[in-house]
């Protein structure tokens, strides 16, 4: 019987199969690689030495993997001698020290392929270049990590001695893989998805990044092997994710850990092969050219990487010995564009041999592949050939007189057809979305700002989901791995500290040099790299890890709230700003309401919390970093608008018109944009640390005012209540009560709540008090975040900045709350300042009513455009608006257009200029389309007679 168990349990066939078979591929890949370079492009470059060093080390990876397996891994400890365990050992310790090697140089040969082909890239180069240094510094550092694991060093396939436990190190280590596998996996796509390509190349590109994923996927389901063999060892009573004996001597070591050696052997070769799929398109059009162009199609192909813009310099000599084509010497270079970049256009036929020319001839000169080295040459694919343009028409006699006239008029309109004439279109547009034309966000109408709104709350879903998941699995964690009290109050106050640290610096920085989308799509890699760090921090248990891991998290989500709530505040009309955010802000709480239900119930709903629960609470983490990845490249490709300072200070500058506001009023000889500011800072400093004291100590109050009921689903009915308060008074703000009138109420409300909380008898009415104050608070915040941000300008982004670093008071309050706790041993007194806090809110929305300066400042009411204002401008628009031929005119730069007109000469200066005769000004242009101008020709052909 025990013969047929270990039959069954035989992994070795497999293992040394599967790894044969793929280190064949790989080196086939390699070679077809080396034999385009030398032998058709006659060049190699340093990728190329890079990828034939991780070709090395993936023979190193592979021969220790069937070494080992020769030698008995996959199989029973049963059935192994000690010659054979001693073996497998030793091709163990080989390939932890090449697999990590093979993986950095792979990445590094495609990552300097990257850098080479984005010299007209900024971000695609700088990217390429940090996620280069990524690679090799967590390489060497794993390296060397694998290299004396073990003391002594011997001690890895020897007896005596301990040693770090490999499948810790190797789970702790799979996040910086994945993250840079998603990495190489993207950072091209804004580039790709840019070019013009016809359905073969489509098809090769659909094609080689499926196989790019497919890495990614690989190392994925090696972490599933990883973490089986982990809980194998839990299973054998091997507990500790540190350290191990000498010689890895749990049971069945082999056999437990050798599927997930595979799997690193396929990630390896799979890695490699895709390292050299993007590179051997000269070898492809020499041998198989049909698989990517068309026979049947006449093309104009492009010299390559050396003219595409993407490697940077131009050869000359790929077209100093070019061939003429069709009988026709070559144009010479066209000129390029910062998109495109294509130069030396010749017209060939696909399906010829690009060698052969009008009936046989060679050309001894370098051939038109020369430089399409990479998969950004490969997909460039140009319009088809266009006629030669038709001459310009001979422009009238009136055209001629009044150009004359007004240089400054046709002058721009001559060289756009000069522009036109010479070069190819200068944008390419985006297969399925209009990326130009878009409105500013503070000119959105509220139907056209209710889409964009939406899509944004998204993350107001998100970050409200991230920190309830985080709340409820810190409370999981601390029990597991039996955390101090103290130590899991630090982990609570790291989500505070990541508030203070990455508004002012990250969120601002990003927002005000990119804007809105670029700030969101960096607040959602933030978070994913923060959800990736709690993989290792699981595994090894780690406390300094946990608390990294939380900063990380929340730090995305602090960039993300930097950008999202000054989004959704400006994005249509200015009298909805607070209607709006807390419509948004709402969706934060459902995301809160529903993460703890999910941790507590889906991962740990049959109340056993131990260590091998926190491998489910691993893979939500990872299900979840992937999904924020997913969805910045969402965010990428989805068209939002933006606001520029400019029109964010033309939004201020109306709206105090129509207030009859000052942008430099005073206020006690302080500016009043300062005052108000400084204000609001206080004031959400005051809320949220009373909200995350009530938070933190949730359970213990639960506990002591209303013992019998459930924990759990008392915080989450006060989270649901805090949602619902928050669409409640979008309701009121949208049908036009003052925001400020909402603040004193939920204010109020919160403190006599709180004092009930405090005072009354324990029991159910008590506790539905403490529930109601979740009610009552939920909307001070978003009400004062768009309070404080009206009127404020290009400064819009830096309040949001300061205002979001209030939120650095949920490290501070609750710890008065928690010393309060330690001194005076009553529950309910940990209540106290949040009390006093809410006291101190009342008085805010007070002082704004008691000062009318502050009231025309922050009432929405101001920001209301009357109907007629509406129609007038509407009149003023249709009114200004010229069409010139090709080119549009309008009166704001007439005076700057014709001379004469600007100033304070002709008529009077810029705005006597706006005032002119309409058809005084534009006559030519009114009949310049058909070349007519009676008067103008009557002139000319009377000039004419008289000089006759």
């Amino acid at each position: 019987m025990a013969e047929v168990q270990n039959a069954l349990a035989d992994r070795h066939t497999t293992v040394f199969v599967v790894s044969l078979v793929l280190s064949v591929f790989a080196t086939a890949f390699i070679g077809m690689r080396m034999l385009s370079k030398g032998w058709i492009v006659k060049r190699y470059t340093l990728d190329d030495w890079f990828a034939v060093a991780a070709w090395v080390f993936s023979m190193g990876v592979s021969v220790s993997v069937m070494i080992g397996a020769q030698a008995g891994l996959g199989k029973m400890d049963s059935v192994l001698s000690d010659y054979q365990s001693e073996s497998q050992k030793k091709a163990i310790y080989a390939f932890t020290i090449f697999y990590n090697l093979a993986l950095s140089t792979t990445k590094t040969a495609i990552l300097i392929l990257y850098v080479r082909m984005a010299a007209a890239h900024f971000f695609l180069r700088w990217a390429s270049i940090a996620t280069m240094a990524v690679v090799n510094m967590a390489g060497t550092a794993l390296v060397l990590v694998m290299i004396f694991r073990c003391h002594p060093v011997s001690a890895a396939y020897t007896d005596g001695g301990t040693c770090m436990n490999l499948i810790s190190i190797f789970l702790s280590s799979s996040p910086v893989n994945i993250l840079t596998d998603f990495a190489i996996l993207l950072l091209p796509l804004p580039i790709l998805t840019r070019l013009r390509m016809e359905f073969r190349q489509k098809v090769v590109l659909v094609a080689t990044f499926i196989v790019g994923g497919f890495v990614t996927v690989v190392d994925v389901v090696r972490v599933v092997y990883l973490q089986n063999a982990l809980k194998d060892e839990f299973a054998t009573g091997n507990s500790n994710a540190l350290s191990t004996t000498s010689g890895e001597s749990s049971k069945n070591y082999g056999y437990h850990i050798s599927y997930s050696l595979l799997w690193s052997s396929i990630e390896v070769s799979v890695g490699l092969m895709c390292c050299c799929v993007l590179v051997l398109k000269p070898l492809v059009l020499r041998i198989l050219p049909a698989i990517i162009k068309d026979p049947n199609r006449t093309t104009i192909t492009s010299g390559g990487l050396g003219s595409f813009t993407f490697g940077g310099r131009a050869r000359a000599e790929a077209s100093d010995e070019e061939p003429l084509r069709d009988g026709r010497e070559s144009s010479g270079a066209t000129n390029g564009t910062a998109a495109t970049g294509i130069t030396n256009q010749n017209v060939s036929h696909a399906g010829e041999d690009p060698g052969r020319v009008n009936g046989g001839s060679t050309s001894s000169g370098p051939q038109p592949w020369d430089n399409e080295l990479d998969l950004f040459a490969m997909l460039a694919s140009d319009p088809p050939a266009q006629p030669q343009s038709k001459a310009p028409k001979k422009m009238s006699g009136a055209t001629v007189k009044l150009q004359q006239k007004y240089p400054a008029l046709f002058g721009r309109h001559r060289a756009s057809a000069s522009t036109e004439a010479s070069q190819e279109p200068t944008q390419v547009f985006f297969d399925f979305v209009q990326m130009g034309g878009k409105k500013s966000l503070t000119e959105l109408s509220a139907k056209e700002a209710r889409k964009a709104v939406l899509f944004v709350s998204i993350l107001f879903f998100l970050w409200g989901f991230g920190y309830g998941l985080i709340v409820t699995l810190n409370t999981q964690v601390q029990k597991i791995h039996g955390f101090s009290r103290h130590q899991a109050f630090a982990l609570n106050c790291a989500y505070g500290l990541a508030y203070f640290i990455a508004p002012p610096s990250v969120g601002y920085w990003v927002l005000k040099k990119y804007g809105f989308k670029s700030t969101f799509i960096t607040g959602l890699t933030i978070y994913s790299i923060g959800a990736m760090a709690f993989w290792p921090s699981a595994v090894l248990g780690s406390y300094g890890g946990f608390f990294v891991s939380n900063l990380i998290i929340a730090m995305g989500l602090a960039t993300l709230e930097t950008a999202a709530n000054p989004f959704v505040a400006l994005a249509g009309p200015g009298e909805f700003s607070e209607a709006r955010l807390n419509f948004s802000q709402a969706f934060q709480a459902i995301g809160a309401f529903v993460a703890p239900i999910i941790a507590s119930k889906a991962l740990f709903g049959d109340g056993d919390v131990s260590e091998q629960k926190l491998f489910r609470v691993q893979w939500c983490y990872l299900a979840v970093a992937i999904f924020v990845l997913f969805l910045a490249i969402v965010f990428f490709y989805v068209p939002l608008a933006e606001a520029t300072d400019q029109a964010l200070d033309k939004d201020t500058e109306d709206r105090e018109m129509r207030a009859y506001l000052s942008h430099q009023g005073k206020w006690y000889g302080l500016s009043t944009r300062i005052v108000l500011l400084c204000m609001g800072v206080f004031t959400l400093w005051l809320y949220i640390g009373a909200q995350e004291s009530l938070g933190y100590f949730w359970p213990l109050l639960s506990r002591t005012i209303n013992p019998g009921f459930d924990t759990l689903w008392g915080r989450t009915i006060s989270r649901g209540g805090h949602a619902i308060g928050r669409f409640a008074a979008a309701i009121l703000c949208y049908i036009g009560v003052p925001p400020r009138f909402i603040i004193l109420f939920c204010a109020l409300g919160s403190m006599i709540t709180g004092l009930v909380s405090i005072l009354a008898p324990i029991g159910h009415g008590t506790y539905a008090s403490l529930i109601l104050i979740e009610v009552f608070e939920s909307a001070i915040f978003p009400t004062v975040f768009a309070i404080t941000s009206r009127n404020q300008g290009r400064h819009i982004k830096s309040t949001s900045a300061a205002l979001l670093m209030a939120a650095s008071a949920g490290a501070v309050w609750p710890a008065v709350a928690y010393g309060i706790r330690i001194h005076h041993m009553h529950v309910r007194h940990l209540l106290i300042p949040s009390v006093v806090a809410w006291a101190l809110i009342a008085l805010y929305p007070l002082a704004l009513s008691s000062v009318s300066q502050f009231r025309g400042w922050i009432d929405p009411k101001a920001s209301r455009i009357k109907k007629d204002e509406k129609v007038g401008q509407a009149e003023k628009g249709q009114q200004l608006e010229v069409e010139v031929g090709d080119m549009e005119i309008s009166p704001r730069n007439v005076g700057d257009d014709l001379p004469g007109l600007s100033g304070d000469r002709g008529f009077g200066g810029r705005e006597r200029a706006r005032t002119l005769n309409m058809e005084e000004v534009l006559a030519a242009p009114m009949t310049m389309g058909l070349g007519l101008n009676l008067e103008a020709e009557e002139d000319l052909q009377n000039g004419g007679q008289r000089e006759a």
